[in-house]
């Protein structure tokens, strides 16, 4: 149940069951029914509830004999009955009621000769109709205005009309919502399709198809889908052009770049010395395009569903392995390495060592740019809400501005303040990083410390039996 499904169901059925009872109660209240034109009393000044409720009852009781009308009087309410009297030639009501004194005196008013009569006393007008049954029977209709200390004058008519319409109306509503209900959902069901496959993309899945689902359909959201197939077919086929371009560059400038350094190495053993300086930074260029490679090679290219997850490390060791290995160079800077944890260990699954180039590409980069005389904290810790384990590596260097947190994290990407091939890199090892940790359904985050400094935090889902 989506927002827009729930949109679309709500707004037809309320604007159906609005015109349901609006349409209803129009036709009533304006007395829109065939013979309209032949009531031609409405227009008078005087056409008040009580004697429409007069003109209303005269026409029922002509078709009716005595039996009936005092049965029908019977399955009435009881509210709507203290505003009418039907009186036999007796003088009775046929419900046995006493008469009050302006019925009374009304009453001998009304004859063959003259049907139709009112009287006005203190409290309220009475309207009376003198006239014939089917049976033969002569009777005395006489209909009352509400008294003066009630509210309003009541229509007894319309409340007659609510009282008995609101089951046809309730019934209207429940079976417009009911039709409404499943054509909100025809319309919604395309559009949620290409949600779901929306969301498929943007987790990198390209492979993603709608047409087999909108089969049935025949319409523009038909027509879209063949659309967005279309699109994510060239984009797919887009995407793998370039990774394999990528791949087969990187491979095609492996060969001579290999063939270059040996013809270095074979340079400097024959030169005299005059051109070693030269031969060096040749020797740098050609190591620094080397590594470059490496690390494009090194980029993680596999899709999530096809990549499994056959090992188990313990992070514990890692995280003090990797520390002991950076020591010496953290010494160089007078830089302490802390790891903090309580944690005798913590398993996670992973594929190979993937995870050991994660975090020696961040521990190296927070080495490199902490500041001297500094320290280094790695903390591991276990986050119960997410089943996982958190390492958090933390440096006192000059930080990453808040516009480029995020940015880091993209290949060949590098800050203003690290451009410079000789401090800043090429922009892979956290691209790597990034890439290697949503393969383990983890993920990865870099903020800025007040203190100053720059703290990433890997976040990795726990073995099931660590748990």
């Amino acid at each position: 149940m989506t927002r827009l499904y729930l949109k679309i169901f709500f707004t037809f059925w309320v604007i159906t069951a609005l015109i349901i009872v609006s349409t209803n109660v129009i036709v009533h209240w304006f007395d829109l029914t065939p013979d309209r034109k032949l009531h031609k009393h409405q227009y008078d000044r005087e056409y008040e509830p009580a004697r429409r409720l007069l003109f209303q009852m005269v026409g029922s009781a002509i078709n009716r004999n005595t039996t009936e009308l005092a049965g029908d009087m019977e399955a009435m309410p009881v509210w709507s009955t203290q505003y009418f009297y039907i009186v036999n030639a007796q003088e009775e009501d046929l419900l046995g009621r006493p008469l009050p004194p302006g019925v009374v005196e009304l009453l001998p008013r009304l004859t063959e000769d003259s049907p139709f009569g009112k009287v006005t006393d203190e409290h309220r007008k009475i309207f009376g109709r003198y006239l014939s049954l089917n049976d033969g029977e002569r009777v005395k209709v006489v209909t009352l205005s509400s008294t003066a200390d009630q509210a309003r004058d009541v229509d007894v008519i319309q409340q007659l009309f609510l009282r008995n319409i609101w089951p046809l109306l309730l019934v209207s509503i429940l079976i417009c919502g009911f039709a409404c209900f499943f054509l909100a959902r025809f319309f919604s069901r395309g559009i949620n399709t290409l949600q779901k496959a929306t969301h498929r993309i943007a987790n990198g899945d390209l492979s993603v198809r709608v047409s087999p689902q909108l089969a049935g359909r025949r319409d523009e959201i038909a027509r879209l889908g063949l659309d967005f197939d279309h699109m994510t077919e060239r984009l797919e086929r887009a995407m793998f052009e370039q990774k394999r371009l990528i791949k087969d560059v990187s491979h095609e400038l492996r060969s001579p770049l290999a063939r270059l350094q040996v013809a270095l190495g074979l340079a400097k053993q024959r030169s005299d010395g005059s051109v070693d300086r030269e031969l060096d930074r040749v020797k740098k260029a050609a190591d620094y395009l080397g590594d470059v490679i490496s690390d494009i090679l090194a980029l993680p290219v596999h899709e999530s569903g096809s990549w499994e997850l056959d090992d188990t490390l313990d992070l514990r060791s890692l995280l003090d392995t990797l520390v002991e290995n950076y020591q010496g160079e953290a010494e160089r800077k007078k830089v302490r390495l802390l790891v903090l944890t309580d944690l005798g260990e913590a398993l996670v699954a992973t594929h190979g060592n993937m995870l050991v180039g994660v975090f020696e590409n961040i521990l190296r980069n927070a080495v490199h740019y902490t500041s001297r005389d500094s320290e280094i904290r790695v903390e591991l810790s276990f986050v119960p809400n997410k089943k996982a384990y958190l390492v958090a590596i933390c440096d006192t260097g000059p930080g990453v501005p808040e516009e480029s947190l995020e940015d880091i994290f993209q290949p060949f990407y590098r800050t203003d303040e690290a451009r410079n091939r000789e401090s800043g890199g090429y922009g892979l090892g956290l691209a790597i990083a990034q890439r290697s940790v949503a393969l383990h359904q983890g993920s990865i985050e870099a903020r800025n410390l007040p203190e100053g400094g720059l703290c990433v935090s890997v976040f990795l889902p726990a073995e099931e039996e660590a748990q």
